[in-house]
């Protein structure tokens, strides 16, 4: 008999899920032929196509200057004031926005005169309802020359420019149509542009010097493309007012992003998704605040000078087994960390390698951090070693999000006595508030660190365990040990445990998405305040 679980014991919660399957809508998806792809590149595009930015325009928007009511036959819409006119025609497609020239003499003028938004899945029939072409073709070819025509024709401004359907290859006839393409974005003044190409590798095509052209640029979004060669670019290259830069499948060197941090004077948010070659990463920027990895590879990430940083996250980069370096310099308000890997990301804090058994100081911890996500395998006993000294890092958390991974092999059992042996860890006794634990799996090392967890910290509120729903090797066994957490001598006064299960086909592991990781009204990234 089929039964549903109540939205409030599901993980994550609704309208959370980030999946690139048949169910997410077209505009979500990359459209490509598989088989042009590897599974790291699938990935890579399935996350970076998900999280495009919405345009402001709506592709279903009606043209019908229809009467009040049926049968009155009043146009009452060209009656409105110009500037109004002007604000209606700005929200639609631009193909749409250009046939209002069409309904009569007084709307002749009104496309020309009103901000263009520019997106190419636009042109694609449908709208795009119907995704994005797999390969090059009459489509994409059709989709190139509308947006020729609306870059010559319309005299800007730009406010958003939306192009993710081209194929461009590292050919004199491309480079010409990109080379005429940003003097267009340039001198109309594009402020937010997402610049997407569809080629197999991901990254071929170098971008132009002309891209530091766009002054007006606040949000920027590049996917597969080779980065411009910045140290051809003429003294004074700059994006004085970038705001927003994501950069995903982009070929680039080390120097290039040095160049970029220092060229943008009042950016916030960064994001580096599925680099194409291993960087090592130095955030030096007085003015950022985020900084976001996603299925990156790199060898290290260094916080060398970033003084307003208040967020720094990693996720799901792939060579962290390989001992990705992250170093914490100077980020005196960094807030939000995560996800570390203890026994596998290499933590320096300062100039002082954390390894277990380190002894704590001033200058080994980072007292702003109060939100803190962790990866690890809990069977393999190095991993589990690592995880007071990460903690002790962190004085002040008061919400740790740790994700236990599974593991091919155990390399032995951690009972409670470990942890009652390693000492007092400052934030579980005096700080933590709130744990969540994904992907329990009963496994005495797991159980023995929510044990300690319930029998030191003084000021805890909730403990969330997110299981899978199937059934347990040992169910008995599994049922044992919920009990004695339930019934154990909380040091908060009460039992704070609760249960969640995760969604068929999801599996506890953790969820991202690059919009609420920069969002700073949005204070739940690791969704951990369920």
């Amino acid at each position: 008999m089929a039964f549903t679980i109540p939205a409030a014991f599901v993980w994550p919660p609704p309208g959370n899920i980030l999946s690139t399957d048949g169910t997410t809508p077209a505009a979500m998806r990359h459209g490509l032929d598989p088989a042009t792809l590897n599974v790291y590149m699938n990935t890579v595009l399935g996350f970076l196509y998900a999280n495009l930015p919405t345009p402001p325009v709506s592709h279903a928007a009606a043209l019908s200057c229809a009467a009040a009511e049926e049968g009155e036959g009043i146009d009452r819409i060209s009656g409105l004031p110009d500037e109004l006119l002007r604000r209606i025609v700005a929200r639609l497609p631009a193909k749409d926005g250009a046939r209002t020239a069409a309904l009569s003499t007084r709307w002749r003028g009104l496309w020309r005169s009103a901000p263009l938004v520019l997106v190419d899945t636009h042109f694609l029939p449908r709208g795009g309802a119907e995704g994005r072409p797999p390969r090059p073709g009459p489509a994409s070819r059709a989709v190139r020359r509308a947006v020729n025509s609306a870059l010559r024709a319309h005299p800007g401004p730009f406010p958003f420019v939306s192009l993710s359907c081209g194929f461009m290859k590292a050919v004199d006839t491309d480079r010409a149509v990109l080379a005429r393409w940003f003097q267009h974005l340039a001198t109309k003044g594009v402020e937010e542009l997402v610049f997407v190409n569809r080629p197999s590798p991901l990254a071929g095509l170098r971008l132009p010097a002309a891209l530091f052209s766009c002054a007006c640029l606040r949000r920027l979004y590049l996917v597969a493309w080779r980065f411009v060669d910045t140290a051809t670019l003429p003294r004074g290259a700059s994006f004085p007012n970038l705001q927003e830069l994501v950069l995903g499948g982009v070929a680039m060197e080390d120097h290039d992003l040095d160049f970029l941090l220092d060229a943008s004077p009042v950016l916030e948010t960064l994001a580096i998704v599925g680099n194409v070659k291993k960087m090592h990463a130095r955030l030096a920027s007085q003015s950022l605040r985020c900084a976001q990895f996603c299925l990156a590879t790199h060898e290290e990430v260094a916080v060398v000078d970033a003084p307003s940083l208040e967020r720094l996250f990693f996720w799901r980069c792939l060579n962290q087994r390989c001992g990705g370096r992250v170093k914490i310099g100077c980020a005196p308000r960094l807030s939000m960390l995560g996800y570390l890997e203890p026994g596998a990301h290499t933590l320096e804090i300062g100039n002082t390698v954390i390894k277990s058994g380190t002894r704590t100081s001033p200058k080994t911890t980072v007292p702003s951090v109060q939100m803190l996500a962790l990866h690890l395998h809990f069977k393999v006993c190095s991993e589990v070693k690592m995880l007071p000294s990460f903690l002790r890092c962190f004085p002040n958390v008061e919400t740790l999000c740790i994700q236990s991974e599974e593991a091919k092999e155990a390399s032995g059992k951690l009972n409670l006595k470990f942890w009652q042996e390693n000492g007092p860890i400052n934030c579980v006794q005096t700080q933590l508030k709130r744990l969540v634990f994904r992907e329990f799996h009963g496994e005495e090392n797991e159980f023995a660190f929510l044990m300690f967890i319930a029998e030191n910290a003084l000021v805890l509120e909730k403990m969330v365990l997110v299981m899978e729903l199937r059934m347990p090797s040992a169910p008995e066994d599994l049922a044992a040990k919920m009990k004695a957490l339930e019934t154990a001598k909380w040091a908060s006064g009460s039992n704070k445990a609760g249960y969640m299960l995760s969604r068929p086909g999801i599996g506890g592991g953790s969820a991202w998405c690059l919009k609420a990781g920069s969002d700073f009204m949005h204070n739940d990234p690791f969704l951990c305040l369920v």
